[in-house]
């Protein structure tokens, strides 16, 4: 029996590569074990059971530390029960439970070949010895093994396998479709990973001793007034530029008030040009500073009428500024329409921001 296994391999592999377990690598070995028959007269009697036996090797690739593909081959026997109660009768009974006539004391029966040996359960007596038939299968098995050495594996398996080609029973395919073998067995396996050698370093110690430095380093010029005057006037001007630094990054924390208008309104309440003069002399006092105006509305209203509104708002807060003295192209003006986040009250506003932020 020829066969294409694809096992699942549950394996303590110890095959090392520079301290590392390696999985992937070709392998070999032998293996045997007892198959069960699936078919027509099947292995697994009513009342008892008929072991056969095969013997093979087998070859392959291991993927990874669960997947792996190979081939075997392998030679054995396979034994099937036959209820032995109606060998009188001309006929015996499968294991579907349908009567099948059987050559037996030389009556007549259905003309097929003998390939596996068929016994009588109870006396255990050979009615049909079978010939040898070559098969190739496939199917998959399930392996536990231990790894005896780096390269030298013992398991166990298991595993289903189907048969193509004639029945193992010699049944016509019309009449019995079941041709497997299920087998359990032992395996000695060898593998051909390869180590690689790991890099020795050496280490090197010098053959002559460093030279000793002979010149004597020279003494420590002393300092003029000249050069202390500079000095100071180096480190004084450090100091001013840090605080300057620290003015800039001062005035990029400007905080702007927020700007609040009536319902329906565009116009600047009374009560907010204090703000109003508090932005205007933020933008003085920072000449390179440039702002942007944001309107908002309530929901109350269309969105189109909110986004119009809105706009107008940030235009007229843009308009006092311009008339204050900033240059128009300091301040731009958008309208951002309706705000549902916060209360109406505080939603009809204008906010100022740094564009240097």
């Amino acid at each position: 029996m020829l066969a294409f296994i694809l096992p699942f391999a549950f394996a303590k592999a110890e095959v090392k590569e520079d301290g590392k377990t390696r999985w992937q690598g070709w392998y070999v070995g032998v293996e045997g074990g007892m198959p069960f028959g699936f078919s027509t007269f099947s292995s697994f009697g009513h009342d008892k059971t008929h072991l056969g036996w095969a013997a093979g090797v087998y070859g392959g690739y291991r993927f990874g530390s669960i997947f792996s593909a190979e081939l075997s081959a392998k030679y054995g026997e396979m034994s099937l029960s036959a209820q032995d109660c109606c060998v009188e009768r001309c006929y015996w009974l499968g294991s579907d439970g349908v009567l099948y006539k059987a050559g037996v004391l030389g009556m007549d029966s259905w003309e097929y070949a003998d390939k596996a040996d068929i016994r009588t359960i109870a006396d255990d007596a050979k009615v049909m010895k079978g010939s040898t038939d070559w098969h190739l299968g496939y199917g998959a098995d399930l392996q536990v093994g231990y790894q005896l050495t780096s390269c030298l594996k013992l398991g166990i398996y298991s595993g289903l396998t189907r048969l193509t080609g004639e029945r193992m029973d010699a049944m016509p395919e019309h009449l019995h479709k079941n041709n497997f073998v299920w087998e359990s067995g032992i395996r000695l396996g060898i593998s051909f990973a390869k180590t690689k050698k790991k890099n020795m370093a050496v280490e090197t110690t010098p053959t002559t001793e460093p030279e000793v430095p002979t010149t004597i380093p020279e003494a420590p010029q002393q300092v003029t007034t000249s050069q202390t005057e500079h000095l100071q006037k180096e480190t004084a001007d450090k100091a001013e530029t840090k605080v300057a630094e620290q003015d800039v990054a001062e005035q990029h924390k400007v905080t702007f008030p927020v700007v609040y208008f009536a319902f329906n309104s565009i116009a600047i309440k009374q009560s907010e040009l204090s703000k109003l003069n508090d932005i205007l002399r933020t933008l003085k006092e920072n000449p390179d500073m440039n702002v942007t105006v944001t309107g908002w509305c309530d929901t109350k209203g269309s969105v189109a009428v909110n986004k119009r509104i809105s706009r107008q708002r940030a235009e007229a807060l843009k308009t006092w500024l311009v008339r204050e003295g900033i240059e128009a192209s300091r301040v731009t003006a958008v309208g951002n329409g309706s705000d549902g986040s916060i209360e109406a009250g505080k939603a009809r506003r204008v906010e100022t921001t740094d564009n240097n932020k």
